[in-house]
């Protein structure tokens, strides 16, 4: 029998999952499931990003009931669509512990969930509940704020946003396998909560939970990266970070930049790759986000990936902000505008740009800094 998962709600934030369903491993089937206003149902999946043509077709949530019957696992993904968390999601919960199924999350749900959850175990009930999250930062407990950090003896590369949805997951996928196709291996921390599920490791929880000041997390940071040094020795540490690096503007924050800043200080990154909205840039700017980037992190950047998503000032609100998305076409058009930078424009959804993204850091790392050596 086919392994069959469900990912739900089905959005922006699972289209590289979809994508590079060959990292899910064991599942032959995926069937994705949206909200009916979300305008994505019946419709393939590439809607989500405006890429490539995926062949898998949206079902809507009313699909959602028979669909859990005759599936192995479901994935409950934290969403952009504003909705109430618990009231979503612990139906879903009840339904598969009912039947039996693996659940699996990329977030912390929220206490009514949990509490329906805790009961289940205390009476040996089947539901089996899988975070793909925090798998290696369970055991590790807030730590003197005035200890010390670890050196890394592996080169760390930095993939950044300087504001979200930036496809900054699915160009951190893209170089993972590019470079392991090569022979290397490379431990991977993923910009989302979904790292265990397709090989890699979430960005941990605890950077955005409170309770602990900003020396701890960095601390903690420092000693969940180290752990995953020692134990996989791989070649490159490729780490996502989530969020922008700068304020958009002074309604949309990015946090400003802060998760970005605290990883840093657990960690000097030996290179940098940003990616960005699509946008009408010119030279002088693109130069003086180099330099900003080079300043504030210590490090030289690789590359800009250039996404086709647009900020759509039109339908953002002052709590939201809405994006577009525009033609490859055009993604590829700007990025001829810059051909002769010295910085490489790459389009993410290329190939051939992935491919040549992935030569570099490898010149990068073995001919001109000469630590990585196979």
């Amino acid at each position: 029998m086919t392994n069959k998962l469900i990912i739900f709600p089905f959005d922006y934030e699972t289209i590289a999952l979809v994508r590079n369903l060959n990292l899910l491993g064991s599942y032959g089937e995926v069937v994705l499931i949206s909200f009916q206003g979300s305008g994505m149902i019946g419709k393939d999946a590439c809607v989500a990003d405006k890429g490539e043509v995926t062949g898998f077709i949206v079902k809507p949530e009313s699909c959602l009931g028979q669909e859990i019957e005759h599936c192995d696992a479901i994935l409950l993904v934290q969403s952009n669509f504003k909705l109430d968390i618990a009231e979503v999601y612990l139906p879903v919960i009840m339904k598969a512990g009912q039947l039996g199924k693996k659940v699996m999350c990329n977030f912390t749900l929220p206490d009514p969930c949990m509490e329906f959850i805790q009961s289940c175990e205390d009476h040996d009930h089947k539901l089996i509940l899988k975070n793909t999250f925090d798998v290696r930062a369970e055991h590790i407990s807030p730590p003197d704020p005035s200890s010390a950090i670890h050196d890394f003896f592996t080169p760390v590369l930095f993939v950044l946003g300087l504001n979200e949805r930036t496809h900054k997951l699915n160009l951190q996928l893209n170089i993972r396998q590019k470079l392991e196709a090569q022979g290397y291996r490379v431990s991977q921390i993923t910009s989302n909560g979904c790292g265990e599920l397709i090989g890699a490791h979430s960005f941990p929880q605890f950077m955005f939970e409170g309770g602990m000041t900003e020396a701890q997390k960095i601390i903690m940071f420092n000693r969940y990266l180290k752990k995953i040094e020692q134990s996989e020795k791989p070649d490159l540490i490729l780490v996502g970070i989530p969020g922008g690096i700068v304020p958009f503007n002074n309604t949309f924050t990015n946090y400003f930049g802060v998760t970005s800043f605290l990883v840093s200080r657990a960690v000097r990154p030996d290179g940098l790759i940003c990616c960005l909205h699509y946008d009408s840039y010119n030279l002088k700017y693109l130069e003086h986000v180099q330099q900003y980037m080079e300043n504030r992190f210590s490090s030289s950047l690789l590359g800009y990936a250039l996404c086709n998503n647009v900020f759509d000032s039109y339908s953002s609100s002052t709590v939201n902000m809405q994006y577009a998305s525009v033609d490859n076409r055009f993604v590829e058009e700007k990025k001829q505008e810059f051909s002769n930078y010295s910085v490489p424009i790459l389009n993410p959804s290329n190939d051939e740009d992935m491919s040549k993204l992935a030569n570099d850091i490898l010149h990068y790392f073995s001919v001109e800094h000469h630590v990585v050596q196979l």
